[in-house]
């Protein structure tokens, strides 16, 4: 008979612990996702990739792919916002003066980005915890960078429309329209990843997402009604 125990010199049967009891072959730890990995999956299988991503956020590369995204969409705009500041037929049009300015300007869009960042995945955090949502901050500050992506697709617009000198409503169209399509695409991302991060149905991601800007133009109402109230109570109206 096979002796089977727990000790230095026993003989344990195939496929038992030491206990005697069947071992259970658990699955290896995914190897953490790549720059390449974590944008591709944000485009094709955003889902798994915020469930990957929510057990270890990579802020680092996140911060490191928003930076870059944002960087990409500054110099095309700027590239086509000096195009339509120029009649066709005339190359310079006494525009040079502007040069100098181009990288405060960059900059300055660059930092309200970053601060625009913050304040949002911070809004969202307090919002998540208000509905019972347990996560960590850098979990939501991971999504919310990584939900700036799809503006990767405005770039390759913006070149077409640079290189065809498109101007005009047609111009004001075509970018209304994607650029609506970016925003809520963006939007959907959060709304994904919201759910992976803090544990979520997708009814109460969406709310998480619409509680804030709901909140902030109610109050602007208030406070319009307000200063409207304390307008004419100054300014009485005749009879």
């Amino acid at each position: 008979m096979e002796e089977r125990t727990g000790t230095s010199g026993g003989v344990l049967s195939p496929g038992e612990d030491v206990h005697g009891s069947p071992a259970v072959n658990e699955a290896p730890p995914e190897p953490p996702m790549g720059f390449l990995d974590i944008i591709y999956g944000v485009f094709f299988d955003p889902r798994a990739t915020f469930r990957r991503l929510a057990a270890s956020p990579p802020l680092g590369l996140a911060v490191l792919i928003f930076t870059l995204v944002n960087l990409a969409g500054a110099l095309m705009g700027a590239l086509v916002g000096y195009r339509l500041t120029l009649p066709p037929g005339h190359p310079y049009m006494g525009m040079h003066w502007l040069a100098p300015a181009a990288p405060l300007v960059a900059v300055a869009g660059l930092v309200f980005q970053y601060v625009k960042w913050v304040v949002v995945s911070a809004l969202l955090h307090l919002t998540a915890g208000l509905l019972g949502g347990r996560g960590r901050a850098s979990g939501i500050l991971t999504i919310t960078a990584l939900a700036a992506l799809p503006a990767l697709t405005m770039i390759p617009v913006d070149l077409l429309l640079f290189l065809l000198d498109t101007r005009g409503i047609s111009l004001t169209v075509v970018t209304a329209i994607l650029g609506l399509a970016v925003f809520i695409w963006g939007v959907v991302l959060v709304v994904l990843g919201l759910m992976e991060v803090y544990q979520f149905s997708a009814s109460r991601a969406l709310l998480t997402v619409l509680l804030p800007p709901a909140v902030i133009i109610l109050s602007g109402i208030i406070l319009l009604v307000l200063f409207a109230a304390g307008i004419s109570s100054l300014f009485p109206l005749n009879n």
